[in-house]
């Protein structure tokens, strides 16, 4: 009768102890997201792969919502939004004592946003808000464009920052590539990310609008630019150090330095002063391959233009796969990024990682943007081996022989490659498309 006894209220203890692991808080659920830390690196999805690999940067995002602390803050500022699956989390996280602050643009109003307003309100001034800046956040013109993913403590790790290409909507998943970047335990880089999403809380004009600011292990650039020129153009400004002889210690080819491009978008007069800047250092020796899915007229020509080496090494992966009439894209690259490898100013042997939301266009500096650099030769494997992956797998050559990979469907419409129409100049090429987003 006594172990009868002692059994039940065993029982009892084991139900009070799963009861207590609710959300809500208990020590023993504390234990468990404290045990739990963010993966850090980079971070890639593939639009042409299975679920699991199509919302691979998407599980990053949601597994830290999970685990975020309750008096904790999640800080998120996106272009674009309408995964009602993490609106939801959001909320979750909201009912059990998170703080959530989430910024859009006004370009859309999705089921999602309707979510997050309804069940968090708008009054900026509360712990918890969603709120739709009136076109640019912080800046005079453009719009509200940049990918913040901030989380003050979630599981085992505090000042967690996240950003890359990637906005929480399905068509960054089943058909872009997107890029994102993880770092972990970095005060001064999460202070510097929190200053300028209160900026972009504000809704008004910054002061100063642009930003270049640096850490030991990181640099950051916030947009607008104001009255950009080949001369200060924080991307030429970025390749000017670079020197194409003498990397050393495993880095860049040969002694070469290696500079690898996958840009979204890459067009106008400011295109085409950086490809031709790029041209300049393929001819002077470094090891350089571009990749883009919109690419100017003039940007193309410039970059393809004749070297004493040869011609730079392009790739486009734009890509139709349904044969719609329209002829319109319906996969390609949104990444924003470049990695350089090799000797950059003093340093032979350097390992770069520029990413962030800033397209090489005009638009790529005229709104709510920003570019993140950060040191490491794993991040530059990484991204190195996402861009190799889309080269030789999901990708076309540009200016010489070669079809895209995979092949293209049969269409009944006769045509070899997808071709777009133009509006305005050459360089006003614009894709078009429910499944394009010209950002």
């Amino acid at each position: 009768m006594r172990l009868k006894f002692m059994g039940v209220l065993g029982a009892l203890a084991m139900m009070v102890t799963l009861l207590g692991a609710a959300p809500g808080g208990s020590p023993a659920q504390a234990a468990k997201a404290k045990r739990w830390e963010p993966p850090t690196g980079g971070f890639f999805n593939n639009p042409w792969g299975s679920k699991d690999v199509q919302f691979h940067i998407e599980r990053q995002i949601v597994a830290a919502i999970n685990h975020a602390h309750k008096g904790s803050y999640i800080r998120i500022a996106v272009y674009s939004f309408d995964r009602v699956n993490v609106a939801q989390r959001l909320i979750e996280a909201h009912k059990r004592g998170v703080h959530v602050q989430v910024l859009h643009n006004d370009h859309t109003y999705t089921k999602a946003m309707r979510m997050l307003k309804k069940a968090l309100g708008t009054n900026r001034e509360k712990k918890s808000w969603d709120y739709t800046c009136k076109r640019g956040c912080r800046s005079v013109q453009g719009v509200l464009h940049d990918k913040i993913y901030l989380f003050e403590h979630t599981g085992g790790a505090k000042n967690v920052v996240m950003t890359g290409s990637h906005n929480l909507t399905r068509n960054s998943t089943v058909h872009q590539f997107n890029d994102l970047l993880v770092k972990k335990d970095v005060p001064r880089l999460y202070g510097l990310m929190l200053d300028l999403f209160r900026e972009l809380k504000r809704d008004k004009t910054a002061k100063p609008l642009f930003k270049h600011q640096v850490l030991k292990d990181f640099q950051l650039w916030v947009m607008p630019h104001p009255r950009t020129t080949a001369a200060n153009d924080p991307i030429m400004k970025i390749l000017r150090p670079v020197q194409c002889r003498g990397a050393r210690d495993g880095t860049g080819t040969k002694g070469r330095t290696k500079i690898r491009v996958s840009m979204h978008s890459w067009n106008g007069d400011r295109g085409t002063w950086i490809a031709r800047r790029l041209r300049h250092l393929y001819a002077d020796g470094c090891d350089v391959k571009v990749m883009w899915a919109l690419g100017g007229a003039t940007m193309k020509k410039t970059i393809g233009a004749k070297t004493p080496r040869g011609q730079v090494p392009r790739h486009a992966n734009g890509y139709d796969t349904d044969c719609d009439e329209l002829n319109q894209v319906d996969m390609y690259s949104h990444q924003k990024y470049m990695t350089i490898s090799g000797r950059y100013g003093k340093d032979r042997s350097a390992s770069l990682v520029f990413t962030g939301s800033s397209n090489w266009t005009h638009s790529g500096i005229s709104g709510d943007e920003m570019i993140m650099r950060v040191r490491g030769a794993g991040l530059v494997k990484r991204w190195n081996r996402n861009f190799q992956n889309i080269w030789e797998n999901w990708s076309r050559p540009v200016g010489r022989p070669g079809g895209f990979r995979p092949t293209p469907p049969l269409c009944a419409t006769d045509r070899a490659l997808p071709q777009r129409s133009t509006t305005g100049t050459p360089d006003d090429l614009s894709f078009s498309g429910q499944y394009w987003e010209a950002d």
